[in-house]
């Protein structure tokens, strides 16, 4: 048996209102005009070194969102519109990066939202660095397969005391472009965890720094 600490997480309930879609770095023309990410009626820019996060309508160093997706973005750039998408290179200076990254909008409340899989089904994670692994109610890890029940013996310390878990191995957790393998995740026998949180047994593996409320995560 194991014992486990984990970050009380400040909130019983939480409702998601839109969710972040990370994309991989484009770099659009020689104006250094970088998309590091997509969501709902915004997209998030580098413009000449500098971050953005520009809203439909919104226009920030003669850069015009006119229209954003989770699949792609309408911008206007002097003048000119030009649709960007998945994998969609426009211009000469495209730049693969080395490292894969990926970077989280700070949304409603400070809290950092992404989207991610595990072993290939969707699920919506709370980045959480006090979390020693990553951490489900019982309803989330049925929806996804995960045999706990086999799981090794575990507890976790809560703000209603101290209630027992199945400890598992999850053997694919995507998050953006990164990918990890067997990670280790706690599943709670109940459903008093509102969220699914991405603790440390996925983001001790990669760097991770905040710039101006954005979390980056790269790989190593």
């Amino acid at each position: 048996m194991k014992f486990l600490s984990m970050h009380r997480f400040p909130f019983a309930a939480i409702f998601l209102s839109s969710l972040l879609f990370i994309f991989p770095q484009f770099v659009l023309s020689a104006d250094s005009i970088t998309v590091k990410g997509l969501f709902k009626g915004a997209a998030l820019l580098i413009i000449d070194g500098k971050q953005v996060l520009l809203k439909e309508g919104k226009t920030k160093e003669g850069i015009k969102l006119i229209q954003a997706t989770s699949r792609d973005a309408l911008l206007e750039i002097n003048g000119q519109r030009q649709r960007v998408g998945l994998s969609k290179q426009v211009g000469g200076n495209y730049q693969a990066s080395q490292r894969k990254k990926v970077r989280i909008v700070s949304q409603q409340g400070g809290h950092h939202w992404v989207r991610g899989q595990i072993n290939g089904r969707n699920v919506d994670f709370v980045v959480d660095t006090g979390a020693s692994l990553i951490s489900m109610n019982l309803s989330t890890a049925k929806r996804l397969g995960i045999d706990y029940k086999n799981g090794q013996q575990g507890y976790i310390s809560t703000a209603n005391g101290i209630k027992e878990t199945r400890l598992v191995t999850l053997p694919k957790v995507t998050v953006g472009e990164i990918t990890q393998y067997n990670v280790k995740a706690s599943v709670s026998l109940d459903d008093a965890l509102p969220v699914t949180l991405l603790g440390n047994s996925f983001l001790s593996r990669m760097n991770m720094t905040v710039e101006n409320g954005v979390m980056v995560l790269e790989s190593k």
